[in-house]
Order: C-alpha cells, then structure tokens, then sequence
C-alpha cells in the first residue's frame, strides 16, 4: 500500500527514483508471490499428514516415558489409549487452530483490498465532485449572461413576455436555417 501510495503521488516524493520503486515493486511481488506458495504448501495434505504424524509420535514417546515410570501392565493400556486420544485431539486442534489463522490472514488481504479500492473510490468521488461544483459554476455564469441578453432584448422588443422573445428567438432561427437552405439548393 505504500508503493501505491508513492506511485499514485510521485510529487510528494520526489527523492524516490522511478527505478527505486520499481525495484520495491518487485521485491513485494515476489514476496507476496513466495508467501503465496509457501502456504498453498503447507496447507497440503501431505503436510498435514506430517503435522498428525509427529503429534502421534510425540504422544507416542510421552506415554512411553509414563509407561516406564508406571509399571501396571492394564494401567499402561488404558493410559496409552487415553494419551493416544489426547494426541489425536491436540493435533486435530492444532490442525483447525492453524487452518483458522489461514482463513483469517486470507480475510485480513481482503479487507485490505476492500480498503485500497474504497481510498480510489472516495479519490475518484472527489475529482468528480470538484468537476460537479465547476460545472455548477459555469451554469450560473451562462444563466447570468442569458438572463442579460434576455433583458437586452426584452427592452429592445419592448416586451418582458419570455413566451414572446422565445418565440421570436424560434422565427429568427428558422429564418436563418432557410436563408441557408435557400442558398446552399
């Protein structure tokens, strides 16, 4: 966002050379372009399936080391089943625990994005409102003037009639369009 915000305002920062942020550009592409590939791997499931299988194994020594330490052959049974679940459990945790911080790192990219295109958004709105209020200027002035030429001619006719001048505005134009008709056949 910042690079955009250079690009977009390159008066502002004139001690940026076009090639520096060019090379900035490139380096956030590829960056971003890494970071992109390096969770599409991790969200394999050939890496799941590691991240359950060092869990298990993890487990796995624990209970074994608790096993040594107890001694009593149904006790060790039953514990194992129970750190064989807890195992299980604590990886399948871990497992949705990192899918949601993915969902939302992927969520937080497109708030971001929503956020770059609401700044253009309210950028264009105000260019547009600026060429609003400077149109609404020049139809006053041309109201002004119109207003003008309509009194000149109202005292000129001697009539304030608008319907009147309108309609002696209207002959004059068909007069000149024949005139031009006329010589131009």
């Amino acid at each position: 966002t910042t690079i955009q915000l250079v690009s977009t305002s390159r008066e502002k920062f004139p001690n940026i050379t076009d090639s520096e942020l060019y090379d900035r550009k490139t380096l956030v592409t590829t960056s971003q372009d890494r970071l992109s590939s390096a969770k599409a791997d991790m969200n394999s499931d050939k890496i799941k399936q590691k991240l359950m299988a060092d869990e298990r194994a993890k487990a796995r020594r624990r209970m074994q080391q608790q096993q040594q330490q107890a001694g009593s052959a149904e006790a060790e049974q039953k514990e194992n089943e129970e750190d064989e679940f807890i195992a299980d459990s604590h990886a399948k945790t871990s497992l949705l625990m990192q899918q949601q911080d993915e969902t939302l790192d992927e969520l937080d990219e497109a708030v971001t994005r929503v956020g770059t295109m609401a700044g253009s958004i309210h950028e264009e709105l105000g260019q547009q409102n600026k060429m609003l209020n400077e149109l609404e200027d020049d139809l006053a002035d041309a109201e002004e003037k119109l207003g003008l030429v309509m009194g000149k001619l109202g005292k000129m006719l001697k009539t304030k009639d608008k319907c009147q001048i309108g309609t002696i505005l209207a002959l004059c134009f068909t007069v000149v369009i024949l005139f031009f008709l006329v010589i131009y056949t």
